[in-house]
Parts: C-alpha cells; structure tokens; sequence
C-alpha cells in the first residue's frame, strides 16, 4: 500500500538537523519504507534518516512529496501529517543578536587612534586578553593521519557499530543533564549518530576495502558536499556538526591520542581565534578564562554561536586572522556591539576599553546590589517580579539574579525526550530541592503542557488537524488522569518545604477548573491516609490563555485563586496567528489596540473579582511593554531570570501615575504605529525631583588623557547615575556641538553643552583634571558639562551657559575652584553660584 504526503515547509531556516530528527525518529517507528522528494531541487533521500532529509536542500516554502509504501502506511501518513504542523515549534535556535546599526561606531570611539578588522557580531560585548590561535582539523587533514591499519573487514565494522552505541550512550547520559541549548544541540547531534544511512554510507566504504578510519570520513565528507550544495547558509553551518560526530567518533574507536591538537587548556584570560571551533571543542574549553572568540568560518546560526551566545561571551565571526601577524603577547580587543577586532591597540584605545569595562562592569554591579530587594516603582507601588524556568540549575540562578519567585515552573520538560513517563519519586525529588532552592519564595508549578507543539511519544495523542487547537494541556487530563494525579501528588509533596502554587494550562472555562480541583482534593485526601505531609492551602491557580476565559473571569474566579496570562498563546489564539508562522507573522501583533485593550480587560477584571493577576511570558520584560504593564495594574511579571537585575532597575525608575496614563492614552490609540510611537518616548519616569546639580556629577582629579576621554567619562557617569538611557547618542550630541565652534572659554576652563532627546533629566556635571589636556587651542584644567533636556525651559541651558562664563571672568571666583580641596567644597560653591 502507497501514498502520498504533500508538504510545503514552513521553517523559516528549512529543515534542519533538530526538525529533521523529528522525521527521522518517527519514520524509525513504522516498517514501512518513507522517501522524501523536494520538488525545487528534485533531490530526494530517505525519511528515515535525518541526514538524507537535509540533504534535500527543503528550504521555508519549498514543496515537498513524501512517499509511504509498506502495511503500516496509513498510521504512518497520519502521524507524519501531525508532526509536520507541529514542526515549527521546533524552530529551537535564538535568533542572532541586534547589535548597533550598521557602519556605527559612538563618536568617543572615532576619536580615538582606531585600527580595527570590521567583522560579524555574534555575541556582544567587550572583551581584552592575549590571542590563542586553534587550528582546527578539516576532513582533508583528518584523512592524512589515516593510521592505515587494516582488520578484515568484519571488525572493522564491529568497531564502528561499537562506537557509534558508545557514542550513542554517552549522549543519551548528557541528555538528560542538559537544558536549554546544549540539550537542543546533544539532541541534533544524537540524531546524526543514530542515522541508519550515515552507519550505510560507512559500512558501504569498509566493503570498498577502507579501514573505519577513512570510511567514517568519507562517508562524512560526502554528507557535507549536499549539504554544501543548499543555499541555505544555516544548513551548510550544520557541515561543522558533521565534523564534530566524525571527529568524536574517530577517538572513541581509536583513543583521544590519535587526534591530538591544539591543547584547549587556557591557563590566562584568552581571546580564542579559530578557522572552525565545533560544539564539542567549545563545550570543553575551561570558560573561566575564555574572555571572548574570533571564528573566521564558523556562521552566526552555527550551533557553536548559539552556545557562545547563550553564554553572553563576545564573539566574532567573519574575520579572517590566518595572514594576520598576531603576537601572543599582545593584548587585543574585540568589541562586539559594532563586530570589531582590534589586533594591535595603542594605549589610547586600551584606556578607552579599560574603562568601557569598568563602567559596564559598575553597572552590572549597581542591578545586582539591589537585586533582592523588593520590586517597586519610584513611588512605592509594587510588582513581584519572578522567573520562568524549566530545571533547578535555572532556579538557582534566577534566585542569585533577584527573582522574587518562580512565576512559571515548565514542568512538561521532565515529561519530554524519554521513552516513558517519569515516576512520582523523581518529580517529589525535583520539584522539593527547587522549594529548598526558593527558600520560602513562592514557586508556582505548571502542571504538564503536552500536546500542540509538545508532543511526547508515549502517550498517543494521535493525529489532529490543529494541534495547537486540539488535545492538550488540560483537555489531555481526564484522559491521563493517573499522571495528572501523579503530579500533583509530587507537587504537593513538595509544598511541605515551602509555598507551592499549582497553576493549569489551557484553561476555557470554568467546569475544567472545577474538575482539576476535585482531582486534587481527592489527591489530598489519600496523602493524608498515607500520612504524607503537604501544604492544604495550596493555591490552585489558571493560566490565561484561551481568550474566552476573558469573559469567565467571575465564574472561574470562584474555584481559582489566581490568574497568568500566558502572553505568547494569548496573542496567537486572539489574533488566530500561529507564531512559529513567518507568513502570518505580521498578524500576531502585541502592539495592536485590540491586544492592549484586551490585557486591560483581563487586570480589570481578575481584579474585580479579588484575585492577582500575572503575566509569565517574555512581554513583561520588554523596555516598551514594561511600563504599560505596570499602569495596567498587573500584580506579577516573569520572565527569564537573566532579564530580571535590568527590569528591577528600570521600574525603580518609573513612576506608577504616569504609567496608569500611559495605559489610558495606549488602548485609546487606532493603530499599532501609533502605539509603537507612544512606547518608544514614554513620558514615564518621575519628572522634576531630580537636582540639576549633585556631588556625584562633580569629578574631582579626573585621570583623563584628552579631551575626548572626559566627554567620554562625563557621559559615562551620568548614565552610571540614571540621567540618560543612550550615553552614546548624548556623547554624540556633545560633539556636535563640539565640531561648531570649541567651547573652551579661557583661564583654563571649559563648557560643553547640549540640549538634547538623551538626556532624561537635565544636570549640570563638573570635572577637574590631574594634568591639563588640550580642548581646541587652549589647554584646559577644569570642565563644566551642561546637558539640558529638550524638555526643559528653552533657554535653561543658556541661562547657565553665560552664568558661569560671567563668573570665570573674576580671578577670585577661578581661584576659589582651583584651590578647592575636594567635592564638597567644590559642590558648595557651585550651588551658591548657579542658585541650584
């Protein structure tokens, strides 16, 4: 029996290796035989291997046959057609960061003697260390160290079977240790190892007569040539991944000595420049000295960029640094918000990265000695600001990030990538050390969401024409009653070590509600038979994301205590969007009037009926949606625990007044500009209670090398001290200025001046200098900085600009400023003489 399976891709990079394995796996599962033709390319391969798929070049768009043949045929063309719409949400890899728009580099940099390669941003920031230059084996040279020892060439395949099951295993092992990223890159790499027809291609060289060693290159070498041959540049990335297995596989069978390389073992900060780095490699190098990476072939959607990505390390690719006369001893820099290298710096520009460091580094530390004191807006109004996790190690380090709470606890991910279920003893385990971990904060559970776009192979779902519409989450409850019991029997084991919440996903009306809560009464009941101990107050609380629960929100109120708003599903059912769906992509639109007036609705009304409300999806974290939010009156936001130190400190600096009208003139807007526009210079943060003048802007001895290193250091410190988001558009506004006319104004004093959409709060700064530096033609010993508001009084700037050229005028008044002892006496007479 045959048939066939029409498919046009929807993946915005293709298919790929993770989606692919996806195919592959369920393929396995069926006797019957499954190609797979891309009607584009005319390229066609077995569904049953992972690396044939991707071999056909299926690319977003792309029309696909798939060809079922055997007596398992139809169970097989529905599950296949169920995958196939489930495959967008395997759409895994975080999109490349934004960094500063093309060719920009602030002008404090330009002023400095730069030298710099130009190349590709794949992860910001700044890093200094001495270069250590890897080579990395290729195919070619991989072959050349054939030790050319032959068996026969039945032991030559034992010994690649036996590799490939040892390989296997260790993988598996890491597996289930890993989240996140390196779980989604263990899980492609798992899916080339298990692939029948790369083990095919390998045994196909041996009985031509090769030993395993240059059959398992070649045979990997051939894989890389199609997929050479896509236009996708994210498919060919995934050529390294074939490297990394091959060269795995090689020292499993014939021991690590026989592919020795660069030693990877850092003993100093290290800037690691590499023709290619594979995830094997990076995974093993000791990241405490790893200070950033140049990669000359290894592409932004590599799995090695997703890694260092993830990791926040700075690095760089496109950069080739092979003819580069590099000096092992010299330090160089790599600044990845504009993609730079900087091989050779003199010490102008290593002064100006030295401080860019230490600045960065003053402000990471400013959100992170607050970062466990409560939430609040400026005037007092309070918001728990909680994390969104998946495993213990991420609720550890949201808790050291401040997270007043685990908002939403994925528990689904221990229910994922296994064969069976897992047990009550190893959830109770789990879900107790993340109590022990929250030490009385409040962590709320998730009960599993499987279904949709979370598919798990034991329980059979079967085929739906929406899964997203379909069987899951709680609507899949009743019919896993066992493991729904289950569950809540470990989660309220857990809550006799601290304040557990359950919360249900999926949620559409109110009798789902009443019969989750029956099934955990009867939970309760038979613990307290066993004499096991639990939390009987436990919350039990629902996630907000089926729109028609904006409309139950008094009935189901009576049976929940709380409510989530699950923002991502919220915004895909409201505007009938799939978001893994580029071609709808504009529809599922959080910016649109409706959405807005719809969240409004849902505070409003959750609050009218007594309960708290949250929001567990990224959205709350967002700069432009942050204060929306909070003058909404949401009681909760969470969100990935490395997003919160940033958004506690941008909402100590909100005023929660001003945020309620900004949720009042937003859902009254027409259009999704329109609010765009609203959100980007939101008239939020508590306005004229800040000093003009104040002892943190007056810089006493500054240690500065010119004039552009004070602009640059002036700047800095009123971002350091919260008058300005863009340091780096206000030091361009000053320079502007600069570039008319010099503003050195004799006697050795200088005023720089702006009036500018950078600075929130107009200040007056001051700076006296160790050592006189050159400012046009003058030389200069003491600098006055004003940056005025655009909002200010219009001629405020000028007002101060001639009060203080008037003053300069008398020795006494110049005198009195170089003869000042320190900050105090110097903040003293300022006062006096501006009237601040």
């Amino acid at each position: 029996m045959s048939e066939i399976i029409t498919y046009q891709c929807e993946l915005r990079d293709g298919i790929h290796a993770r989606p692919a394995g996806h195919i592959e796996r369920l393929c396995n599962s069926f006797q019957a035989n499954v190609r797979w033709k891309n009607n584009r390319t005319g390229l066609e391969g077995s569904a049953k291997s992972a690396l044939s798929i991707v071999a056909t070049d299926t690319l977003l768009n792309d029309v696909c046959e798939i060809t079922v043949d055997g007596e398992d045929a139809r169970e097989a063309v529905i599950q296949l057609t169920a995958l196939f719409k489930k495959l967008p949400a395997f759409e895994a890899a975080p999109e490349p960061e934004t960094g500063a728009p093309t060719g920009y580099l602030p002008r404090s940099l330009r002023e400095t003697t730069l030298s710099f390669i130009q190349g590709t941003r794949i992860s910001g920031g700044v890093a200094i260390a001495k270069p250590v230059a890897i080579h990395s084996l290729t195919f070619e040279e991989l072959l050349a160290r054939n030790p050319g020892k032959i068996t026969d060439a039945a032991q030559e395949k034992i010994a690649v079977i036996d590799g490939l099951e040892v390989l296997k295993g260790e993988k598996q092992t890491a597996l289930e240790l890993k989240q996140g990223v390196e779980h989604d890159i263990i899980q492609a790499h798992l899916s080339i190892i298990t692939d029948a027809a790369y083990q095919s291609a390998i045994i196909g060289y041996i009985e031509k007569q090769h030993n395993a060693w240059s059959a398992i290159i070649l045979a990997a070498m051939d894989f890389c040539t199609v997929l050479n041959r896509s236009s996708s540049k994210y498919i060919k990335e995934r050529t390294l991944d074939v490297l990394d297995i091959t060269s795995q596989l090689l020292s499993t069978i014939y021991g690590v000595e026989a592919l020795a390389q660069n030693n990877l073992d850092l003993n100093g900060p290290s800037i690691i420049l590499a023709d290619s780095l594979t995830p094997s490699q990076f995974l093993g190098i000791n990241k405490q000295w790893l200070a950033g990476m140049v990669l000359s072939s290894t592409g932004k959607t590599s799995h090695t960029a997703i890694l260092a990505r993830s990791l926040g390390i700075p690095t760089l690719t496109d950069i080739d640094f092979l003819n580069l006369a590099l000096d092992p001893q010299q330090e160089m820099i790599i600044d990845g918000n504009p993609g730079i290298l900087i091989t050779a710096p003199d010490e102008q520009v290593l002064r100006y990265y030295r401080n860019e460091i230490a600045v960065q580094e003053n402000m990471r530390q400013q959100m992170l000695a607050n970062v466990n004191e409560p939430a609040a807006t400026c005037d007092g109004h309070r918001v728990e600001i909680a994390a969104n996790i998946a495993s213990l190690a991420e609720a550890e380090a949201a808790f050291r990030n401040g997270a007043e709470g685990i908002g939403l606890f994925r528990t689904e991910m221990s229910f994922m990538d296994r064969e069976t279920p897992p047990d009550y003893q190893e959830l109770a385990e789990l879900y107790t050390r993340v109590m022990e971990c929250a030490d009385g904060k409040p962590v709320i559970f998730r009960t599993f969401d499987i279904g949709g776009d979370k598919p798990v192979d034991y329980l059979s779902i079967g085929e739906e024409e929406n899964p997203f519409l379909g069987f899951r989450a709680v609507r899949t409850y009743p019919h896993y009653r066992d493991l729904f019991a289950m569950q809540l029997k470990a989660i309220l084991t857990a809550s006799a070590a601290g304040n557990a919440k359950i919360m249900i996903p999926m949620i559409a009306n109110a009798d789902e509600v009443i019969w989750c809560r029956g099934v955990l009464e009867s939970v309760k009941q038979a613990m307290r038979a066993d004499g096991i101990a639990f939390d009987d107050a436990i919350a039990l609380g629902v996630m907000l994301e089926v729109p028609s629960v904006l409309f139950a929100v008094p009935e189901i109120a009576e049976h929940a205590d709380f409510f989530s708003v699950g923002s991502n599903d919220l915004t895909q059912y409201f505007f009938a969007a799939d978001r893994g769906n580029s071609q709808v992509a504009a529809v599922y639109d959080n910016y649109a009037p409706s959405f807005l007036r719809a969240m409004r609705f849902a505070a409003d009304e959750v609050h009218r009926a007594g309960k708290w409300i949250g929001i567990c999806g990224e959205l709350g974290a967002s700069k432009d949606f942050l204060p929306l939010f909070t003058g909404m009156g949401f009681d909760e936001l969470s969100m990935s625990g490395t997003a919160i130190p940033g958004v506690k400190h941008v909402l100590r600096e909100l005023d929660f007044t001003q945020c309620q009208q900004l949720a009042q003139d937003a859902v009254a807007l027409k259009t999704s500009a329109q609010v765009k526009a609203a959100l980007q210079t939101p008239d939020v943060k508590q306005a004229g209670k800040k000093p003009i003048l104040a002892p943190e802007f007056i810089l006493y001895g500054l240690d500065a090398s010119d004039k552009n290193e004070v602009i640059k250091r002036m700047t800095d410190n009123l971002w350091l001290h919260h008058r300005t988001d863009n340091r780096d558009r206000l030091c361009d506004d000053i320079w502007a200025r600069e570039d008319s006319f010099s503003t050195a104004v004799g006697y050795g004093f200088a005023i720089p001046h702006t009036k500018s959409d950078h600075i929130d709060y107009s200040t007056i700064s001051m700076a006296t200098l160790a050592k006189p530096i050159t400012w046009g033609d003058q030389q200069v010993e003491t600098v006055f900085m004003l940056t005025v508001s655009k909002s200010a009084d219009p001629n405020a700037h000028m007002k101060y600009f001639s009060t203080l050229a008037r003053k300069l005028m008398k020795e006494d008044f110049r005198n009195e400023i170089k003869n000042a002892e320190n900050v105090t006496v110097l903040y003293n007479l300022m006062t006096q003489t501006l009237n601040v």
